[in-house]
C-alpha cells in the first residue's frame, strides 16, 4: 500500500508541474495577447490623431497658397509706386484671415521688401536665405517653394512658404513669402497630445525639426536625416504614412510613432513637411506592466498554494490511509468547485452607469453578439435596439422595477440580434450595486448567460407537444385550445366562427400503391395548399391520418351570412385542391370531403361541433361525384 502510495504521490507531482506549465503558458500567451492588442488601439489612435493634425496644416498650406496666388495676381500694380501701399493693405488682410500666417512680404530680384502686412520691414532686405536662391535659381510659377526653420528677422523660429512672380515678360520679378505662425501650429499640435508622454513634432521634409510639443531643450533646428532614424525610415520608404517603434533619434527614448508626410495635392510643394505623433513605449505599456504583474502574482500565489495543498494532501494521505474514502469525497468536492469556478468564466459580465447609460462589459458577453473585445461597447440605447422588439418592453419594466426597489434582483431572459443576424437568447442577472443620498439608482451590475441552446431545446420539446411532427401543423392539443380561445373571442365580438373537417378520398391507395413517403409527400403538399387558402389568423390542424381540421373566426354576425362565407372558403380550398399533386414521377389527384359546423360562443360543447361536423363530412361523402369537393353543413 505504502509502495503504491508513493507511486500515485510521483504521477502527482508530476501532474501538478504539468499543470502548472500548462497554465503559465496560457497566462503568458495571455499577457503577450493583451500586449499585442494594447500596442494595436494605441498605434491606430496615434494615426488617427496624426491624420487630424495632417489635415488642418494640410487646409493651411492650401490657404496660404491661394493667398499668394492672389497677391502674385496683382503684383504688376503692387510693384509700383502707387500700389505699393495697396500692396500692404492687401497682405495685412491676408494675414489677419488666416491664423497660421505670422507675416506676408513681397521682395524683388535685389531681396527688397517692397510690401509686407508689416510696416517695419517695409524697405529692408529680405536676408540671403536659401529659400530665395532656390526660388530664383529653378523659377516655377506652379511650385510653392517650402524654406527650412530659420530664425526670422522678427527673431521667431519658423519657415517661409514661397512663390516667385514675374515681369511682364515673364522673367523672374521676385518673390512673394508666407512666414508661418508658429504659435498656432503649437495650439495644434498640443490639441492631440491625450497623454502626459506624448509628443507631437513638425519637421521639413530635408529633417530639420520646426517644432516639438512639448517643447524640449536642444530639439528645434535638430537634424533628423540621419541615417537609421525613423524620420529618414519613413522618408525612404515612399509612403505617406507610417507606425514605428524604435528609438528616437532627437531624445534617445523608445517611442511609438506615427509619422505622416504633408504634402496637399492641390498645391506643387516642392519639399513636404513631415508630422510626428508619438507616445514613449514606458508609459504606454504601463497598464500592461501592472495587469502582467498582477497575473504573475497571481499565478505564483496560486501555484504557491497548489504545491502546499499537494503537499499537505499527501502528508496527511501518508498517515492517514484509513480515511481513504473520506479523502475520495473530499476530492471530488474540490472536483465540483473547480467545474463551477469553470463555468463562471463562461458568464458575461456586465456594468452599467444608470445616469449616463453607459456600458462596459467583458469580452465573453462581445463575445456572445459576435463582437471582440476590440469593439466598441454599445451603450444601453444602442443595446436595446439589438433586443428583439417582442421583448424589449419586458426588459424596460424589469429593470424599472428592480431600480425602484420593488425586486430584489432583476432576472429576465431576452434575445438580442447577433453580428451575423440571428437571434440570441440571454438570461440576465442582476443588482443595483450604488444608489445616491436619495435612494435613486447609480450602478447596476450583473451577469449574462447565453441559453440559446436551452430555449431552441425546449422549443422542440414543445414543437413535439403541440406540433404534427410531419406538416408542422398544430396537433389535436393545440387545435383544442385555439378553439376554446376562439369560443371566447366569439361571445365577445359576438361574430360566428366555423369549424371545417376535412377527409381525403384515394390517400389509402396513394400509401398502398406508391408507397408511404409519397403518402407523407402528399400529406405536406396538402397541409401548404390549406395554408395558402386561410388567413395568419387562421389555424389549419391535422387530426392524423388523412383527416384535417381548419378554423376560421369571426365571420358574419348572422348565421346566414356566416354560412355564405364558409361556402366560399370551402370553394376556395375546392380550387387549390383541384390540380394535381407531383408525386416523384407521378401525378395524381385526389378527392376530398368536407362538413362544417357554425359556433357563436360558448354555447355549444366542443365534442358537439366536431360531432356535428363529422355528420356533415359523412354526408358529403355520400353525395360526392367524380372528384370534386363536397360539401356539406348541419
Amino acid at each position: 500500500m505504502i509502495v503504491a502510495t508513493r507511486r500515485q504521490h510521483r504521477i502527482q507531482w508530476l501532474l501538478v508541474v504539468l499543470l502548472l506549465a500548462l497554465l503559465g503558458a496560457a497566462l503568458a500567451y495571455l499577457v503577450l495577447d493583451e500586449r499585442q492588442r494594447l500596442l494595436q488601439r494605441e498605434g491606430k489612435r496615434l494615426m488617427d490623431q496624426a491624420r487630424v493634425v495632417e489635415e488642418n496644416i494640410g487646409h493651411q498650406l492650401i490657404g496660404a497658397s491661394a493667398a499668394l496666388d492672389s497677391v502674385r495676381k496683382d503684383m504688376a500694380y503692387f510693384a509700383t509706386a502707387e500700389g505699393q501701399g495697396a500692396a500692404s493693405r492687401h497682405l495685412a488682410a491676408l494675414s489677419a484671415a488666416m491664423p497660421g500666417v505670422r507675416t506676408m512680404l513681397v521682395a524683388d530680384t535685389q531681396r527688397t521688401i517692397l510690401a509686407s502686412n508689416r510696416e517695419e520691414l517695409l524697405g529692408g532686405q529680405v536676408r540671403e536665405r536659401s529659400y530665395f536662391g532656390a526660388a530664383k535659381s529653378h523659377p516655377q510659377l506652379d511650385t510653392l517653394y517650402v524654406s527650412e526653420p530659420y530664425t526670422t528677422t522678427l527673431k521667431v523660429f519658423s519657415l517661409n512658404l514661397d512663390k516667385i512672380w514675374t515681369d511682364a515678360r515673364g522673367n523672374f520679378a521676385g518673390i512673394v513669402i508666407a512666414t508661418l505662425d508658429p504659435d498656432y501650429f503649437a495650439v495644434m499640435l498640443r490639441s492631440v497630445l491625450y497623454a502626459p508622454d506624448m509628443r507631437a513634432a513638425l519637421a521639413h521634409w530635408d529633417g530639420k525639426i520646426l517644432m516639438a510639443m512639448p517643447q524640449q531643450p536642444g530639439t528645434e533646428g535638430k537634424n533628423l536625416a540621419v541615417p537609421g532614424s525613423m524620420f529618414s525610415r519613413h522618408r525612404d520608404s515612399g509612403k505617406t504614412e507610417n507606425l514605428m517603434t524604435g528609438i528616437v533619434y532627437s531624445t534617445g527614448e523608445e517611442r511609438m510613432m506615427a509619422i505622416r508626410t504633408i504634402a496637399p495635392q492641390a498645391i506643387g510643394m516642392d519639399k513636404p513637411l513631415v508630422l510626428a505623433v508619438s507616445r514613449e513605449m514606458g508609459a504606454l505599456l504601463l497598464p500592461w506592466r501592472s495587469t502582467a504583474l498582477l497575473y504573475g502574482q497571481m499565478y505564483g500565489l496560486l501555484a504557491l498554494l497548489l504545491l502546499v495543498s499537494v503537499y499537505l494532501s499527501q502528508r496527511k494521505q501518508m498517515a492517514l490511509l484509513a480515511l481513504t474514502k473520506a479523502r475520495e469525497k473530499e476530492t471530488a468536492e474540490q472536483a465540483q468547485r473547480m467545474d463551477l469556478a469553470l463555468a463562471g468564466a463562461d458568464l458575461g459580465l456586465w456594468d452599467v452607469d444608470l445616469v449616463t447609460d453607459k456600458r462596459e462589459v467583458n469580452a465573453r458577453a462581445q463575445e456572445m453578439i459576435g463582437l471582440t473585445a476590440n469593439d466598441a461597447v454599445e451603450d444601453v440605447v444602442d443595446w436595446h435596439a439589438r433586443v428583439h422588439p417582442d421583448d424589449l418592453p419586458a426588459l424596460r419594466a424589469a429593470r424599472i422595477d428592480h431600480e425602484a426597489g420593488r425586486t430584489q434582483a432583476l432576472v429576465i431572459d431576452f434575445r438580442v440580434r447577433h453580428s451575423d443576424g440571428h437571434w440570441v437568447w440571454i438570461h440576465s442577472r442582476g443588482k443595483v450595486t450604488q444608489r445616491d443620498e436619495n435612494g435613486r439608482a447609480l450602478r447596476m451590475t450583473g451577469t449574462y448567460l447565453d441559453v440559446t441552446e436551452q430555449k431552441l431545446a425546449q422549443a422542440q420539446i414543445r414543437e413535439l407537444a403541440f406540433l404534427d411532427p410531419l406538416t408542422h401543423l398544430p396537433n389535436r392539443r393545440l387545435l383544442m385550445d385555439r378553439l376554446g380561445q376562439a369560443r371566447l373571442a366569439s361571445a365577445r365580438s359576438h361574430l360566428f366562427g366555423v369549424v371545417m373537417l376535412f377527409d381525403l378520398d384515394g390517400f389509402k391507395w396513394v400509401n398502398d400503391k406508391l408507397g408511404h413517403d409519397m403518402g407523407d409527400l402528399l400529406l405536406q403538399q396538402l397541409a401548404g395548399r390549406l395554408l395558402a387558402c386561410v388567413r395568419l389568423s387562421d389555424t389549419v390542424a391535422r387530426l392524423g391520418g388523412d383527416e384535417f381540421v381548419v378554423l376560421i373566426q369571426n365571420l358574419g354576425a348572422t348565421w346566414p351570412e356566416a354560412q355564405d362565407q364558409a361556402h366560399g372558403l370551402a370553394a376556395k380550398i375546392e380550387a387549390a385542391l383541384r390540380p394535381p399533386f407531383a408525386l416523384g414521377e407521378h401525378q395524381h389527384t385526389i378527392g376530398a370531403s368536407v362538413g362544417f359546423a357554425l359556433f357563436s360562443g360558448e354555447d355549444q360543447a366542443i365534442d358537439s361541433l366536431f360531432k356535428e361536423a363529422d355528420q356533415a363530412m359523412y354526408a358529403a361523402k355520400r353525395f360526392r361525384q367524380g372528384g370534386s369537393l363536397a360539401v356539406e353543413a348541419l
